[in-house]
């Protein structure tokens, strides 16, 4: 099944945020913001283990950001995913009147969303399940999800159980549209799209320590554009 990767990993994942949630009573605001700036420095880290891993056209990177920026702002992805996080809150709020001890479902989506979705394990991983059937990275990636996603429950709430959701549609529309796309995904182009998704990791680290506040989700697109830019780059001589 060329889904199967995406399903175990969102399984992986989700089973880490239910750990994480049955501690949130017991963990304090200042714990929680603490355990948070933990995590930020290990999305940085898996971040920077990525591009170290796969090297990168810096041209390519760089036109990939720009031009992806400018596409999912003028789309308006980072609101969109806020605004559902949102909706979802209010409609929690009404069903469990919890007083707001289960955490903010939008921080908790959309930072799970973003740290499990963007970053080379997810793009290679969904390439691979659809192009081979092999899992094996995706599942691997799925271990990782897990214990992160049992402080990130512990510290966010919610929110963090439903990037099970947010993994299975990503990773499992990706696996599915990778052999349609396979002509078009040589060695050089899954290398470039590696390390682009794993500078928008590193963004989503930044964000959880608090130095940066980047709209992350609007950069998503800049994942995808090495498959149309990597073989114009090569057509110029000097890069």
């Amino acid at each position: 099944m060329i889904v199967l990767g995406a399903l175990l990993n969102g399984i992986e994942a989700l089973l880490g945020a239910l750990i994480g949630l049955a501690f949130k009573s017991h963990v304090s605001n200042d714990l929680g913001d603490f355990l948070l700036k933990g995590q930020g420095l290990c999305v940085v880290l898996v971040a920077v283990q990525g591009m170290a891993a796969k090297g990168g056209n810096i041209v390519v990177v760089t036109l990939a950001v720009a031009l992806g920026g400018v596409i999912g702002w003028m789309l308006g992805i980072d609101g969109a995913v806020h605004r559902l996080g949102d909706w979802v809150q209010t409609w929690l709020d009404e069903v469990l009147p919890t007083g707001g001890q289960l955490g903010s479902f939008s921080l908790g989506f959309v930072n799970a969303t973003l740290f499990c979705c963007t970053g080379a394990m997810a793009i290679v991983g969904s390439l691979a399940s659809g192009l081979s059937l092999d899992h094996s990275t995706l599942i691997a990636k799925g271990i990782i999800d897990l214990v992160v996603c049992i402080p990130m429950a512990a510290s966010m709430g919610v929110g963090v159980p439903f990037v099970a959701m947010s993994l299975f549609v990503y990773e499992g529309l990706l696996s599915l549209g990778a052999s349609l796309i396979a002509p078009l995904l040589t060695e050089a182009v899954i290398a470039e799209m590696s390390v682009t998704g794993s500078l928008l990791l590193l963004a989503v680290g930044t964000n959880l320590l608090g130095i940066t506040q980047l709209k992350v989700a609007d950069f998503l697109p800049a994942c995808f554009l090495p498959i149309v830019l990597v073989p114009l780059v090569n057509l110029l001589p000097l890069v």
